[in-house]
């Protein structure tokens, strides 16, 4: 889009005038730029004026004199302007230029009222807005002195003052006159005042302004990193959670490889095979006569009723063993089974894909089968027909073994005898959405804990580090779903229920 001819002319102009002035007052801030471009614009503007004057006075055989010295004054602030790394010295030279040329024409010029000229009024304004108030006030003084007191007495000491006019008149207006450089310097003051205070005011709103973004951003950003540190730790956590049920589980089923491998050493250590080996050895040593030894020896005639006994034994024998074996076989697979469990959901850790709730809810039991049997815990399910639901498997696993956990411990807790946890499953037609509740009849829950259970650090346990469920509750949103939790209070069990959405169902809010 091109420029209109009236901006790319103000464009030119302001380059024009960038160009007189020197790299540190053009790098000063807008407010001060435009003070320094004034002052190089109005120097160069009474500089080409003045020149005109001086061609004028040359034409005409007048002294040159009079236009000559303002003109030095003039390309001197240019000069400096160009220079000068403030903008203090030229403004002061383009001030005092016009100064004396006011004075002196007011002293050469023959009219004894010429001090009151609305030109002298210009100076203390033009003063304040160029070089600042203090500045400012010493012109206004000077003019007061020179045009206010000083002027009056040359023309009444020379007693050139016109008809009608009285001493007393041209002192009136003289001072009057030299008033009004104090209010044209005063109005000036309060107008720089007003202006650098707003400009300060607005510079500070947007340091602040900039300082708030930039805090913000920053607060953000260090949020969006805890956040992603959280998920993190929360994945590891559950991974550690998860692992630690595994390792549990592993640990009882090999103590029961420990009893079934104990049964079998001891049972083949006290094993009849000794004996069949001694009988066969009576046998190999009367081989030659083994009729008369089975029939009239009296060791002989024992050993078909020997014979029958032991093998009778070791029937038993091999039966007990072979029930050892096929225990210690079914808890090695056990293992392995739990095993493979923690590597499927290690690899899905992050993936999305369908998934069986109730299935998965098995899974995590599971995990803590053993703890829940050991400690008498009796476990209800009521899982209603539900689909497949597509999501982190790893979640959502995360999520049931801290449940599970929560109500174990509720559980051991307390005191009483019928420890039960009852997990439901269901889906909410109208909302499209899937309910997974884990409900115990354990310690329950303080009502003033139970806006603070999600809450990071808080927990009731003695041992706890207050970490598990904030990280589920995380994992939740996740998922675009909830986790809350009721209680009737203390002595009255809990339920917590996670609420996710189904294929096509709108995020929670």
């Amino acid at each position: 889009m091109e420029k209109p001819a009236s901006a790319e002319a103000r464009s030119g102009v302001l380059s024009l005038l960038d160009l007189l002035l020197s790299e540190s007052l053009r790098g000063a801030p807008p407010a001060e730029l435009v003070r320094h471009r004034i002052l190089v614009g109005a120097s160069l503007f009474l500089f080409v004026v003045n020149g005109l004057y001086v061609l004028w006075l040359f034409r005409w055989g007048q002294p040159l004199a009079s236009g000559v010295v303002p003109g030095l004054g003039y390309l001197g602030s240019l000069v400096l302007a160009r220079g000068a790394r403030t903008a203090t010295a030229p403004a002061v030279l383009l001030l005092m230029t016009l100064g004396l040329g006011l004075v002196g024409s007011s002293f050469a010029s023959g009219n004894v009222l010429s001090g009151m000229h609305a030109t002298h009024m210009l100076l203390p304004a033009l003063a304040v807005y160029l070089s600042g108030p203090r500045l400012g006030l010493m012109f206004a003084l000077i003019l007061f002195v020179t045009l206010g007191v000083g002027h009056p007495l040359y023309w009444t000491h020379h007693g050139l003052l016109p008809g009608g006019l009285t001493v007393e008149g041209l002192w009136s207006a003289q001072l009057f006159a030299g008033l009004a450089y104090f209010a044209a310097w005063g109005l000036g003051t309060l107008h720089s005042t007003a202006r650098d205070a707003a400009q300060t005011s607005l510079e500070r709103t947007l340091a602040q302004l900039g300082r708030d973004i930039a805090a913000r951003e920053e607060a953000e950003a260090r949020l969006g990193e805890l956040h992603r540190s959280m998920m993190d730790v929360s994945r590891q956590a559950g991974m550690a959670e998860v692992a630690t049920g595994v390792l549990h589980n592993v640990g009882n089923t090999l103590n029961s490889v420990n009893v079934s491998t104990g049964l079998v050493i001891d049972q083949l250590r006290q094993s009849r095979v000794a004996g069949l080996s001694r009988a066969t050895q009576l046998l190999r040593e009367h081989s030659s006569d083994l009729a008369t030894f089975l029939t009239q020896d009296p060791q002989g005639q024992k050993l078909p009723g020997y014979l029958i006994a032991l093998s009778e034994q070791l029937r038993e024998e091999r039966d007990t063993l072979l029930k050892e074996m096929g225990a210690l076989s079914e808890s090695v697979e056990h293992i392995k089974s739990i095993v493979s469990m923690q590597q499927k959901h290690a690899r899905a850790a992050g993936a999305v894909e369908p998934v069986s709730v109730p299935q998965l809810i098995d899974e995590a039991l599971r995990l803590n089968a053993g703890s829940f049997d050991r400690h008498g815990i009796l476990i209800e399910r009521d899982y209603a027909d539900v689909p497949t639901v597509l999501l982190d498997r790893h979640k959502l696993l995360q999520i049931l073994v801290n449940l599970l956990s929560n109500a174990r411990h509720a559980l051991l807790d307390s005191a009483r005898q019928d420890k039960r946890m009852t997990i439901r499953v269901q889906k909410v037609h109208e909302r499209a959405r899937l309910l997974i509740e884990v409900a115990d009849n354990g310690v329950g829950i303080a009502p003033e804990n139970l806006p603070r259970m999600f809450t990071q650090g808080f927990t009731t346990k003695h041992d706890g580090h207050g970490f598990g469920l904030h990280i589920s509750a995380l994992a939740a949103e996740e998922m675009k779903g909830r986790l809350s939790c009721t209680s009737v209070g203390l002595g009255q069990g809990a339920t917590f229920t996670l609420e996710i959405p189904l294929e096509g169902a709108q995020p929670l809010p």
